[in-house]
């Protein structure tokens, strides 16, 4: 069946999961107390009916036993009777007398019939005198003759019933007839529906019991599952399951040191694939402090770093999440490179918007020289500039120093790149990257602390030394602060004011992950100006 969404309108009885998960309506599916009383029910029941007719069956195939043995014994007890071998011994008044007396003799042994017959199966007594003189129906005539005594199930005069036949035996031992004691089955079956009638109260009583508990079964566990049905205990597990599943970060709910809830992104980051729930939060973060607040903080797991921040849960326990340290430096890597390149474009827009009014104004009044004289000049401004970044090698990299000639413009900043600047064809993995971080946020920070300077300038070189790879970036601005020198890369720290301090503690962060330094000094040249110089340290190819 497929499950609706709850109503809009929660009626205030709601369970307060109700209220923050749309919980699947179920109104057509029978109610957790419902069906536990029908499964007990139907449980009860088809156990305890087999097993009623097995005990029924066998109440009735003992009962047939009992009563052939009885008919068996009291068969042999009338077969012994003097009476009855003088009877058929040949006596006439035995004879007479005889039916009269076994009749009487059937009453006082509760039998329902008794019939004595000679050697060719004639009556000489039976319950209906109408019978008597007439030959013995059913049954096997042939047993008693030979001495042998028989019992057996038949149709006969008076019905269906269980009687016994017992050879009637002279002095000598000659077989003079037979007797039959029998019990009809309509008798039997109402012993059968006595003892069945007796027991029912017993059955009816075992089955209140069994609903009784049924109820008060349902009560619990509809408690326990905070009073909603299954389905809906399931369709909000699903619910949070998929929010676990679909988020980025790693997520664990502690108890006790313990860890029961870890999402696939937990699991990745901790290296713990395989292993099953719960598992000691030690084992998998020993160095996480006691005393972690929520603020995050950097974390050794393996060999690599992860934020980790925990919040305390309602319920007592801890909830913590887990982030990729390096996929947070490319979100801010991204985003920083972004806003560099919005700037890139706004101040090339900038400048291409004045130089387009400046032709514009030449032409105007008739300078066509002057305005030629403009575009080649600007021709070969960007020819040179291009093709002093096209000796890099590295396009992105080139892409970006390009750009940045147009900011420096912009700042009233004039940028030079070294004549020396060149890098290898093949670079280590992520080198590259880490290059264009580097260069994109000092260059732009050496344009701003040399704008506004008299002949402002900002010269960078990027080369391959024996060490490896270097970046240098010089600029002719006032300098770092002195209160800044030793904390200038921590995230956060800037002389721009606040909302700045992040590129630099970017770039530190990614240098140092491949080995990589970044270092800032004060330098004079020849001619005796100041430089402040960033420098960053990155491993080569190695051999």
């Amino acid at each position: 069946m497929a499950l609706r969404p709850a109503p809009a309108s929660l009626p205030p009885s709601v369970p307060v999961l109700a209220r923050e998960v749309a919980l699947p309506y179920t109104p057509r599916l029978l109610r957790v107390r419902n069906r536990v009383f029908l499964t007990t029910l139907g449980a009860f029941l088809l156990l305890a009916l087999p097993l009623a007719l097995l005990a029924s069956l066998l109440l009735r195939g003992g009962l047939h036993r009992t009563f052939a043995d009885r008919a068996l014994r009291e068969s042999q007890l009338v077969a012994t009777l003097p009476p009855v071998t003088a009877a058929l011994g040949g006596q006439p008044g035995a004879r007479r007398r005889l039916n009269a007396l076994v009749n009487r003799y059937r009453v006082v042994l509760g039998a329902d019939y008794i019939v004595v017959t000679d050697r060719a199966g004639i009556r000489l007594t039976h319950p209906a005198p109408s019978q008597l003189g007439k030959h013995m129906v059913g049954g096997d005539f042939q047993a008693f003759l030979r001495g042998q005594s028989i019992t057996e199930t038949v149709q006969g005069t008076l019905g269906p019933s269980v009687r016994a036949k017992v050879p009637v035996l002279a002095a000598d031992g000659q077989v003079l007839g037979l007797a039959s004691v029998g019990f009809l089955l309509p008798r039997v079956g109402d012993v059968f529906w006595s003892v069945v009638r007796a027991g029912l109260p017993w059955y009816l009583a075992a089955l209140g019991l069994a609903l009784l508990m049924s109820g008060v079964i349902a009560r619990r566990v509809r408690a326990e599952l905070l009073d909603l049905e299954p389905e809906q205990v399931a369709g909000g597990l699903l619910h949070y399951r998929t929010v676990l599943n679909t988020l980025e970060e790693g997520v664990l709910v502690v108890r006790a040191g313990l860890i029961y809830v870890m999402n696939p992104q937990a699991r990745a980051l901790l290296g713990a694939a395989d292993r099953r729930l719960p598992v000691a939060l030690a084992d998998l973060l020993p160095d996480l402090p006691e005393g972690l607040d929520s603020q995050p903080q950097t974390l050794q797991v393996g060999r690599r770093p992860v934020l980790v921040g925990v919040q305390l849960a309602g319920d007592g326990a801890r909830v913590i999440t887990l982030r990729d340290l390096a996929r947070v430096q490319a979100l801010a890597d991204e985003l920083t490179q972004s806003r560099r390149y919005a700037e890139l474009l706004r101040a090339q827009t900038h400048e291409f918007t004045n130089r387009l009014h400046t032709l514009a104004g030449l032409l105007h009044l008739g300078e066509t020289e002057e305005a030629l004289g403009l575009i080649h000049a600007q021709s070969a401004r960007h020819t040179a500039q291009a093709d002093a970044v096209r000796r890099l090698g590295h396009v992105r990299l080139a892409a970006l120093l390009l750009g940045k000639f147009d900011r420096a413009a912009e700042l009233g900043v004039t940028l030079t790149l070294d004549p020396l600047s060149a890098l290898p064809s093949s670079l280590p993995p992520g080198v590259a990257e880490v290059l264009e971080l580097a260069a994109g946020n000092l260059v732009e920070n050496a344009c701003e602390a040399a704008s506004g300077t008299p002949d402002a300038q900002v010269h960078v070189l990027v080369a391959q030394d024996p060490e490896g790879l270097v970046l240098e970036v010089r600029d002719s601005g006032p300098g770092v602060p002195p209160g800044l020198a030793r904390t200038l890369t921590g995230r956060g720290v800037s002389s721009k004011g606040e909302g700045r301090g992040v590129g630099l503690a970017l770039v530190q962060q990614r240098a140092a992950a491949l080995g990589g330094t970044l270092t800032h000094d004060r330098v004079t040249d020849s001619a005796g100006r100041g430089w402040t110089r960033f420098t960053v340290d990155l491993p080569g190819e190695r051999p």
